[in-house]
C-alpha cells in the first residue's frame, strides 16, 4: 500500500514600487494551504489479473472567501469579502484490472518465417469522483436566471469540483513480432523482427451522461521498416454516433 501526504501552503502577494515595504503591499495577499493523501495499491488475483485501487483526498484551506450577490439599483454583481478560516475537501476513487496474453502461431523451423509472436494487453479501469455542490450557492441576476457560484472562486486554490464523473473506460495494447530465419547461416539463432512495435485501441463509457455516453474508438500504432531505419506510426478516431441533417 503506497500512503502519501503532501501540504502546498502559500501566502501570495502583488503589489508596485510605491507600497514595496509599506503596510498596503499586504492589502491583496492570498492565503491558503492544500492538503493531499494519495493512496493506492495493486494486488493479483486469479494468479493471471493485476488489480489497482486508489483514491485521493483534498482539504483545501482559505482565510478568505467571496459572496456574491445583484445589486437592483446598480445592476451589477456584487463582490463582498468574507475574512476568517474556510475550508473545502473533495475526493476520488479508482480502480482497474488487466492480464497478459501471449499467443506464438508456429510454422516450422525448416520455414523462413518459423513463427509469429502476438502479446494482447487488455486493461478495464474505472474512477468516480463525486460533485461537492454543498460549497455552492446561488443568486438571481438581472435577467432573472439563476447563477452558481462557489464562495472559494476567487481564493488560492480554487473551488472545488462541481460535476460528477462516473466513468469506465477500456484500453487494448498489442504487439506482433515474427521470428525468422537468419540470413547469416553461421548464425544458429533465429532472428525476432517486429511487425508491429504497438497497435493500441481504446474508449470510454460514461455513465453520468444523459446520451451520447460512448467516446470516440481511438486507434494508434507503429512499426519499423529497413531494419529499423525508419519508423511509420498511424492513428484514427473512429466516433459511434452518427449525425443527420438535422
Amino acid at each position: 500500500i503506497n500512503f502519501q501526504y503532501d501540504v502546498n501552503a502559500q501566502n501570495r502577494l502583488s503589489t508596485n514600487d510605491e507600497d514595496f515595504l509599506t503596510g498596503r503591499m499586504f492589502d491583496n495577499a492570498v492565503v491558503g494551504a492544500r492538503h493531499r493523501i494519495p493512496i493506492s495499491t495493486n494486488f493479483k488475483v486469479a494468479k493471471f489479473f493485476s488489480v489497482s485501487m486508489g483514491g485521493s483526498y483534498e482539504d483545501v484551506w482559505a482565510l478568505e472567501t467571496y459572496d456574491k450577490r445583484f445589486d437592483e439599483e446598480t445592476g451589477k454583481v456584487v463582490t463582498d469579502s468574507i475574512s476568517g478560516f474556510d475550508r473545502y475537501n473533495q475526493y476520488n476513487l479508482s480502480a482497474s484490472i488487466g492480464t497478459t496474453l501471449y499467443g506464438t502461431f508456429d510454422f516450422g523451423e525448416d520455414k523462413k518465417i518459423q513463427a509469429i509472436r502476438h502479446v494482447m494487453r487488455p486493461s478495464l479501469s474505472y474512477g468516480y469522483a463525486p460533485a461537492f455542490d454543498q460549497f455552492y450557492d446561488e443568486y438571481i441576476d438581472g435577467d432573472g436566471d439563476v447563477v452558481q457560484y462557489s464562495r472559494f472562486q476567487g481564493t488560492l486554490n480554487g473551488a472545488p469540483r462541481l460535476g460528477r464523473s462516473n466513468s469506465l473506460s477500456f484500453s487494448l495494447a498489442n504487439t506482433l513480432e515474427a521470428k525468422v530465419r537468419d540470413k547469416d547461416s553461421t548464425k544458429l539463432e533465429p532472428k525476432k523482427v517486429p511487425l508491429l512495435s504497438n497497435f493500441n485501441i481504446s474508449t470510454a463509457y460514461n455513465l453520468e451522461s444523459d446520451s451520447l455516453r460512448l467516446s470516440p474508438l481511438n486507434v494508434n500504432g507503429g512499426t519499423s521498416l529497413l531494419n529499423n531505419k525508419m519508423s511509420v506510426n498511424f492513428s484514427a478516431g473512429l466516433d459511434p454516433y452518427a449525425i443527420d441533417n438535422n
